[in-house]
């Protein structure tokens, strides 16, 4: 039986929704985007969506089920609150919101209403990240000890964007950071305590463009840093386990995919030729040994998104996973 097609309404088409979203809902077969709103109301070349500059567009059309939010962090709450009240489901982008009291709001009215609310945390699906996921599911490296996640870029040049502005919601531990934090959550569930050191290291930067992070578990110290001033990157990932080690450099490929416009669908879609490195020790002596990297798998989280829209399977991003996520980026003590 065909499963319905479930329309959409994608409120935001800056870089991710342009680049990300657009492109994976529309490569998904059981999702129609309808109808884009942004406040430029502009999109070069032929494309198969109504454009808007007014949102209630998409909250009054009944024919929408699913609103994705891709704008600035400040405009999540208003926005998914209206889509909630409008009887749609609803995808927003990562933190979610700019505090855990809107969160929680956001929550207990998609509850009332009966509908589904996630934020999209579409790094679960990364190359490497799946990779070690595997990694830690086969305990290859004994019981894990250590567990570094670093997020660097070199920017050294201030944006002229919403995400480096003084304001709620900016700066790399709501944007990197929430990644990270979400990454840790689904490997180790929720530590026991941590801490946060933020810093401003540019020239005219106004809001923190670094980051390091200790967490604290009974037998694992996760550390987590972004950085926006890195010229040389330091591991993806690097592991300490009783039995030896695991070190992955480079980025998961699927957003330069995406920004070449290449099909999500493809036959070579996710593959990352980084291979991770696993070091071990036999006879006192140090043994190197390549690890295979699993492919990515962006197009999953449509997937399962519109399977759950239909009753078939859990959303892709929980909301407890959401509200466990924002409660680390709020409440998390800050080191000066």
């Amino acid at each position: 039986m065909t499963q319905k097609i479930v329309n959409v309404g994608l409120i935001g088409f800056g870089f991710s929704g342009k680049y990300i979203h657009s492109q994976l809902i529309m490569a998904n077969n059981t999702l129609n985007l309808k109808v884009v709103c942004d406040q430029q109301a502009s999109v070069e070349g032929d494309h198969p969506f109504i454009l808007t500059r007014d949102p209630d567009a998409i909250f009054n059309d009944p024919e929408i089920e699913l609103v994705v939010i891709s704008t600035p962090n400040l405009t999540h709450f208003p926005l998914a609150q209206a889509a909630l009240l409008a009887n749609k489901h609803v995808v927003v982008d990562k933190p979610f919101t700019v505090t855990l009291h809107e969160a929680e709001t956001l929550a207990a009215l998609a509850r009332q209403q009966g509908k589904i609310i996630c934020a999209f945390q579409n790094r679960r699906w990364d190359s490497d990240f799946l990779t070690v996921r595997k990694l830690l599911e086969e305990k290859t490296l004994g019981q894990v000890t250590y567990f570094e996640s670093n997020y660097t870029f070199y920017q050294p040049t201030v944006r002229d964007g919403w995400r480096e502005k003084n304001q709620a919601g900016a700066g790399v531990w709501f944007d990197l950071g929430a990644h990270l934090i979400d990454q840790m959550l689904q490997l180790f569930g929720e530590p026991q305590k941590g801490c946060v050191n933020f810093a401003m290291q540019r020239e005219n930067a106004h809001s923190p463009d670094f980051f390091h992070a200790i967490f604290i578990y009974p037998t694992l110290r996760v550390v987590l840093q972004g950085n926006l001033l890195s010229a040389a990157s330091p591991a993806r990932f690097h592991i300490n386990g009783t039995t030896g080690s695991f070190v992955k450099y480079g980025q998961d490929p699927q957003e330069d995919a995406l920004i070449a416009h290449q099909d999500p669908n493809g036959e070579n879609w996710g593959k990352d030729n980084n291979e991770g490195i696993i070091t071990s020790v036999s006879n006192d002596q140090p043994e190197m040994h390549a690890y295979p990297s699993e492919r990515g798998n962006y197009p999953e989280f449509y997937r399962q998104l519109a399977n759950a829209i239909r009753g078939q399977g859990e959303a892709p991003v929980k909301i407890a996973e959401v509200l466990s996520s924002m409660r680390i980026i709020e409440q998390t003590p800050r080191l000066d």
